[in-house]
């Protein structure tokens, strides 16, 4: 029942304090020159939060009472420091004295574990500076993510969560009061991260601090130390210490060769590089807070198994965190971005998995269209969706086919997801459908007839009736259904060529339209041939297109595959092109001919 007061008490004190600073700051920043934080409140909050908390306790909870003056120390001390914003140094000082006063107050690693054996190892005063160096490094490390203040609010919340939940499962071999601590922490910096982006600014670090000396203090309490570095450590290895980034930048050179490495350019932080390449705040935050969230979880697993094997353990731990970079990774290159710094420099044709691919909007599309109706002359439109991007891969006549088209706009989510895995700027599809009428929109602006090719008997005349009740002024040059014998294909050649239309509509299925427009370009000279698949069937009512939520999310093929169970085996392509892309991520690029400019 403390566990739970405690919890609501901290909660209730953090955050109308979170609110209220959060609305004065931003009342203060709505005024002309309004300036963000001067200070760090999130720790000042998170110290009231747990006094109050602790408060009825200090009597008989005897380290209480260092622990909260220590914050107290920590956080004057840091604040100074940022004052003062070359004293980083202070800050540290600081915190490692206070960390030697709680050493000396009992809070300190006295024991250590030997792997593969049952035996312990009492430190002594070594112990002393292994707790002074481990808090030292907690604080550090928080203090480092510090600029995006939601990360380390949210680590040490979660990371105090698991902790109590560690406490309870392993009561035996924990501090009595560490549960206490741990519930009290968790509920006053979780509240807070709503607030964070007013309860700092950039440069305050002193929160941080706090924050990051409580979880060290809080780990060494509970006497897990393998757990709390997994819980608490780990995730701040990624985001705040300096090297790492370096690293990062350095292991993706070195895929190009040891020549290539430069060890005298600065890097920056893992969340600044995220930034820069176009990811939000949101995403860097959410991804960092889920990539804790899974090493918590991997925490509690540990401690299941606590009584099994260390040899078992170390394989959890690594295949738990190789499987867990490997999805962290995909999944931020699924994530959505803003152009940034990537689209400045891409060219206006990208290629995924060696084939051409135009990363344009239909919007664009539509630009392109015209442009091809005004010149006159044959021009072949591919857009290729997952399917036809595996088929190409096996297929050398699809895939020399979609390398000659004069535009391939991306059709399809598997294509969109396998290009921002590679890091191409594709952010968005051409659906079939919505590519059609914007080709018959351009006819039509230009007064320019269209032929329709394709689907069973009645489709393609059912489908003509539907645009031309969508767009004014549209004129349909004829219409023909795909089920024609090889003896009646000159025949439908001279009746397009006759009739000269502006815009071709191929709906003959993948990749047979593709090889019927490339075979027959040049002679029925149509200033635009597309292959559009299906899409006359949804066109004309005869199919139901997905909701637009399912459309905008990307969810389409899943519709489609629901409401027509044999399209199931085409599902293949999806999880196909994932792996192929994948596969090409581990490849090492080619070493260029010559080293870039200023390496030589």
């Amino acid at each position: 029942m403390s566990n739970l007061i405690g919890f609501l008490t901290s909660v209730a004190v953090a955050l109308p304090a979170a609110a209220i600073v959060y609305l004065w700051e931003r009342g203060r920043l709505s005024r002309p020159g309004g300036p963000y934080a001067r200070a760090d409140f999130s720790g000042l909050i998170v110290l009231v939060a747990l006094a109050v908390a602790w408060w009825p306790y200090l009597d008989v909870a005897t380290q209480l009472p260092a622990i909260l003056f220590g914050g107290a120390i920590v956080f004057l001390v840091a604040a100074l420091a940022d004052t003062w914003r070359r004293a980083w140094w202070l800050a540290i000082v600081g915190v490692a004295l206070i960390a030697a006063l709680l050493s000396y107050q009992g809070i300190t690693v006295q024991v250590v574990n030997l792997p593969f054996s049952q035996n312990y190892i009492f430190l002594g005063w070594f112990g002393h500076v292994v707790t002074v160096l481990w808090v030292v490094i907690c604080s550090v490390l928080f203090a480092q993510a510090a600029s995006i203040l939601a990360v380390p609010l949210g680590v040490a919340g979660l990371a105090a969560g698991t902790l109590f939940l560690i406490c309870q499962l392993q009561p035996t071999i924990t501090h009595p009061q560490a549960a206490f601590v741990a519930v009290t922490m968790c509920g006053a910096a979780l509240v807070q991260v709503p607030f964070a982006r007013m309860l700092s600014h950039a440069r305050a670090s002193a929160g941080a601090y706090t924050v990051g000396y409580l979880i060290g203090a809080l780990s060494i309490m509970g006497a897990l130390k393998n757990t709390a570095f997994l819980v608490a450590l780990l995730p701040l290895i990624v985001v705040g210490v300096p090297l790492f980034a370096a690293t990062f930048t350095y292991a993706a050179e070195l895929r190009r060769g040891w020549r290539a490495v430069v060890f005298t350019e600065r890097r920056g932080h893992l969340h600044d590089l995220l930034l820069r390449q176009g990811y939000s705040q949101r995403q860097v935050i959410g991804i960092l807070l889920g990539g804790t969230v899974y090493l918590c979880l991997l925490a509690l697993l540990l401690v299941g198994i606590i009584e099994i094997t260390f040899v078992v353990k170390i394989i959890v731990v690594a295949g738990a965190i190789v499987f867990g970079l490997l999805f962290f990774y995909i999944l931020l290159r699924l994530l959505p971005r803003s152009a940034g710094e990537r689209a400045a420099h891409e060219p206006g044709q990208v290629r995924l998995l060696g084939m051409p691919l135009n990363p344009i909007t239909l919007d664009t599309a539509l630009d392109e269209a015209e442009r091809f109706l005004e010149e006159d002359r044959p021009h072949m439109i591919v857009t290729p969706d997952a399917s036809a991007v595996v088929k190409a891969l096996q297929d050398e006549e699809l895939r020399e086919i979609i390398e000659d088209a004069d535009l391939v706009p991306p059709d399809g989510a598997g294509v969109v997801l396998a290009a921002r895995m590679l890091n191409l700027p594709v952010d968005v599809r051409c659906a079939g459908c919505d590519m059609v009428e914007q080709l018959c929109q351009a006819a039509a602006n230009r007064n320019r007839t269209v032929y329709l090719l394709g689907g069973e008997p009645g489709i393609a005349e059912e489908a003509a009736a539907k645009l031309q009740e969508r767009i004014a002024g549209l004129e349909i040059a004829g219409c023909q259904h795909g089920y024609f014998t090889a003896e009646e294909e000159a025949e439908i050649v001279e009746d397009i060529r006759r009739k000269r239309p502006g815009v071709l509509l191929v709906a003959l299925g993948i990749p047979r339209q593709e090889k019927w427009i490339k075979a027959h370009l040049e002679e029925l000279n149509v200033p635009i041939c597309i292959g559009i698949g299906g899409s006359l069937d949804v066109i004309s009512g005869r199919k139901m297109r997905a909701p637009v939520w399912m459309q905008r999310a990307g969810l389409e093929w899943l519709y489609r595959t629901i409401k027509e169970p044999h399209r199931l085996p085409r599902l293949v392509a999806l999880p196909e092109i994932i792996w192929l892309s994948i596969r090409e991520l581990l490849r090492p690029p080619d070493l260029p001919s010559e080293p870039p400019p200023g390496r030589q």
